[in-house]
């Protein structure tokens, strides 16, 4: 779906993850909306029910938001946060 499109409260799309390496990682991937409007991640597990159907579990989640300094190694300076002070 392009970045652009903005689904209405109470839908959503699911896509192949095409990033799937290991079993816990889900088989589709997508996102949506609350019945309220809220913006949530969507991920599927395909599965089988004890009677050998097919199902799909979801779990909603928070959109994932990525922190702007969560990979700076860089210690702050010695100054940083401390007054100066005049003599």
């Amino acid at each position: 779906m392009s970045k652009n499109y903005e689904h209405p409260a109470g839908k959503g799309t699911l896509f192949v993850n095409k990033y799937k390496e290991k079993e816990s990682q889900p088989d589709y991937k997508g996102s949506g909306k609350t019945l309220d409007g809220k913006e949530i991640e969507i991920a599927g597990w395909k599965g089988q029910t004890q009677a050998g159907d097919a199902k799909l579990s979801i779990q909603f989640s928070e959109p994932y938001v990525k922190e702007e300094n969560a990979n700076s190694n860089t210690p702050p300076s010695s100054s940083e946060g401390q007054e100066e002070i005049g003599f």
